[in-house]
């Protein structure tokens, strides 16, 4: 798709297979366009306005069609093999593999290792290339009795032999191990073939214990027991012992990648500075440092140790892959070369199967299309729809590009090649120009005719060589045995984000050491300390407009209420004051005052005294102290509540209700006994505030519980015994409570709270005359919320087990 609007002088042009989602928008208002936005894998996003709504109709649904294709024959890169002719023209021919692994040493003379051509027709593995280096002892009838032992047939085969011990690398998928233990004794002969590979070489040094490298998390090996696979026992297997790495699998991948690119684009969308603590949530860099400790214990293995390394995962087309490669490239100076590097490609990634039209979602779906403007409907509809189109999508290739970048960054001198080279093949990966990167497997390209009607992207890179050539490279592409310094040993815990492929600078996305200082001490004390310089508003916290003069509240912004109704500055004079620190820059304890008037919100304090130690404790009382009244209000609360209650399941007598009259009913509809039951507790309410104030109250409002007025700043009294009596909890069978029977007196109830010493209601004062008359003389009268009276309550804590406080939500401090 080619863009250019008449005042511009360059053209946009996006490739379609680049694009990831397209999204047409509702319009806007001032000046009113239909906003197309378009986001591409390669990180851009460009949003088109445009003026007609039927035009913006026709390129949406334009687009979806060319981008949604049925069929990999349909992308630009076989149209393109008849419109461009490169220079350099040997991109297919770049790795050849008899000559590669001549070049390690592998050849039939040595007799340790042989070419075994039992893949040629692709029916052994349809994932594994032509030409399979396997030990010499190991017959082709052994390998088809063990490729039944290893998922997709993928059996373990040489990836690299070590010019410095001739130790070597293999790779595979996981065994079909299985919940009952299952074993191969082809499979148990084919890997101690290959430990036994360089017994000549070692026998100067000694034996060494050779590894299996699980690159999965535990757990996740465990999880496929379970589905008739898993891992090596290793008790079957001589010499040798097993590792997991921990690499998490594509979908956990995916979605780090898509959590830190939300970062960037919500950054730049609001025109503020990218967080790197935001960045951090994503994971991204610690999976980096994952893969890159990984490799270290393959690198150390091989070249100090000298043991030869199993890797697989899965499937053993992604995270071994990721493993396999970058241990070679720190191993072998030759794959860090320009052309080292594109042979380093082909072989483990390219011939060995890994699904890169898969990986990299080169068929693109419908899902990828979302039309908001239409309705609300489609919108909602468009997030919570399944995800299955991108189930099989994720940047593995990325991962390992961007581990590549994370070691020329430690060894800038050591790689031919520049940044900008692993930015060009990550596009390529993704853009469908060239038949490289296209398919899944060796097989699928032969069948597509990749290699005959497509040009190769190696013809690109060759051609332009000169843009990609690291100006600092010195090192040597062939080492001697002696030369150790050829071999790279990568810090996992120096990563950075790599800021280029984002095309942003490195301190955008790194930050420098202060910016990065200054994020770290960020946390609880960032939400109640407020720069007056900073550009981000965070959450709960004023905006950026409100701060005038180093205040933060205006006179039309409403200071913080606290409990009781009192008013706190956080701070008059110093931004950067932190009370929960112990700050080498105080400010006197004047700067915590309560404001009485609005008016004097605004006054600004002119004292600087550091704050003392004293002070300090004070400011720590204050708080402890309103936290003290604030659980007591909630106590007494729940005390008023009860007693409401209570007082209300009393006047049922009073107002002569019984079994059949009254509105309360016992039913198995839980709904329906709660409302019931709220109906009741309102009109007994206004019937109780009748009787006793000789006046009917319009609102019945909670505030009512308390007795006498008293001031917002006023203690809540704790005297629990200045309210009048509670009731049994056998009201509300709404709360689990269950209506009784009532007896015929309180005294003569075996099991009355009043009349155990160690019921948690028992108490020593005496109840009302009144309502002790009322209820003896109705005492047979049984009403769902009749209650036998019992004593005033304890002044205990035990209390609040009781309450039944989350049917009442009342707020003390709006009480008069």
């Amino acid at each position: 798709m080619i863009f250019r609007s008449p005042g511009q002088k360059d053209e946009i042009c996006i490739l379609y297979p680049l694009i990831h989602t397209v999204e047409r928008r509702p319009p806007t208002t001032d000046p009113k366009v239909w906003p197309l936005t378009i986001r591409c894998r390669d990180f851009n996003i460009y949003t088109f306005s445009v003026e007609i709504q039927d035009d913006a109709t026709d390129v949406f649904n334009k687009i979806q069609k060319l981008t949604c294709i049925g069929s990999i024959k349909q992308v630009y890169a076989f149209e393109h093999m008849f419109e461009k002719k490169f220079p350099s023209s040997d991109g297919w021919s770049v790795y050849d593999v008899l000559q590669e692994y001549d070049r390690m040493g592998v050849d039939n003379a040595t007799g340790s290792w042989r070419f075994s051509n039992v893949n040629r027709s692709y029916t052994f593995c349809a994932t594994y290339p032509r030409i399979l280096v396997v030990p010499a002892k190991i017959s082709d009838n052994v390998l088809n009795h063990a490729s039944k032992f290893r998922s997709k047939n993928r059996i373990p085969v040489l990836s690299y032999l070590h010019w410095h011990n001739k130790a070597s690398i293999t790779r595979s998928s996981q065994p079909m191990v299985g919940l009952k233990q299952n074993r191969s004794i082809q499979d148990e002969k084919l890997i101690e073939a290959i430990f036994r590979s360089n017994i000549k070489t070692l026998s100067e040094r000694g034996s060494q214990s050779n590894l299996i490298i699980d690159a999965r998390p535990t757990a996740n090996a465990m999880v496929n027991v379970a589905m008739g696979a898993g891992t090596e026992n290793v008790e079957n297997y001589k010499n040798c012992e097993r590792k997991f790495m921990g690499i998490d699998n594509i979908h956990v991948m995916r979605e780090s990648l898509g959590k830190m690119v939300d970062v960037i684009h919500t950054a730049d969308a609001n025109g503020l500075p990218i967080k790197k603590h935001y960045l951090d949530k994503s994971g991204w860099l610690r999976h980096i440092s994952t893969l890159l400790e990984s490799a270290l214990v393959i690198i150390k293995n091989v070249h100090i140790f000298g043991s030869h390394v199993l890797v697989h995962c899965s499937d053993g087309w992604d995270r071994t892959v990721q493993l396999t490669s970058i241990s070679e490239l720190c191993l072998d100076p030759y794959y860090r070369t320009f052309r080292g590097f594109q042979v380093l490609i082909e072989k483990e990634w390219v011939s060995f199967g890994h699904k890169f039209s898969d990986r990299s979602g080169h068929l693109s779906n419908e899902k990828y299309f979302i039309n908001t403007a239409s309705s609300t409907f489609n919108s909602v509809q468009s997030k919570f729809s399944k995800q299955s189109h991108v189930r099989e999508i994720s940047p593995v290739f990325h991962q390992f590009l961007d581990c590549v970048f994370q070691i020329l960054s430690q060894f800038p001198t050591k790689f031919e090649f520049n940044e900008n080279f692993l930015i060009k093949l990550h596009y390529h990966c993704y853009s469908c120009q060239f038949g490289t990167f296209l398919c899944n497997s060796e097989k699928e390209r032969m069948d597509y005719k990749v290699t005959s009607e497509t040009y190769s992207v190696w013809n690109y890179f060759n051609s332009h060589k000169e843009m990609f050539i690291n100006p600092l490279y010195n090192e040597k592409a062939n080492p001697n045995d002696n030369n150790d310094d050829c071999v790279l040993f990568p810090d996992e815990k120096i990563v950075k984000y790599w800021a280029g492929l984002f095309g942003k600078h490195d301190e955008e996305l790194n930050g420098n050491n202060d910016e990065i200082r200054e994020e770290k001490v960020e946390g609880f004390a960032a939400r109640i300390r407020w720069r007056s310089n900073s550009p981000i508003s965070r959450p709960a916290s004023p905006n950026v407009n409100s701060i005038v003069d180093g205040n933060i509240w205006k006179d039309d912004t409403p200071s913080p209420s606290l409990p009781f109704n009192k008013h706190v500055k956080l701070y008059e004079d110093n931004p950067y004051y932190d009370p929960w620190k112990n700050n080498s820059n105080k400010m006197g304890n004047n700067n915590f005052h309560t404001v009485k008037d609005r008016s004097m919100s605004n006054e600004a304090s002119t004292t600087k005294d550091k704050l003392t130690n004293n002070d300090f404790n004070t400011i720590k009382d204050r708080f402890m102290n309103n936290a003290n009244s604030l659980a007591r209000a909630t106590i007494s609360i729940g005390t008023s509540a009860y007693y409401n209650v209570t007082s209300l399941a009393k006047s049922n007598f009073d107002l002569g209700i019984n079994e059949t009259t009254s509105p309360v009913e016992i039913t198995n509809n839980t709904e329906t006994q709660n409302l019931r039951e709220m109906e009741s507790f309102s009109a007994l309410s206004l019937s109780e505030n009748s009787k006793n104030n000789n006046s009917v109250t319009s609102n019945s409002n909670v505030s009512t519980l308390f007795t006498e007025s008293r001031s917002p700043r006023q203690s809540i009294s704790t005297n629990f015994s200045s309210y009048t009596s509670f009731g049994r909890r056998e009201s509300f069978p709404s709360l689990g409570i269950k209506p009784s029977s009532v007896p015929s007196s309180p005294s003569s109830r075996v099991n009355s709270p009043s009349s155990d010493p160690t019921s948690p209601l028992s108490s020593t004062s005496s109840r009302s005359n009144s309502l002790s008359k009322k209820f003896n003389s109705e005492s047979k009268v049984s009403s769902p919320l009749s209650t036998p009276p019992i004593s005033s309550p304890p002044a205990t804590t035990e209390l609040l087990k009781d309450l039944p406080h989350p049917l009442y939500n009342v707020d003390v401090f709006s009480s008069p």
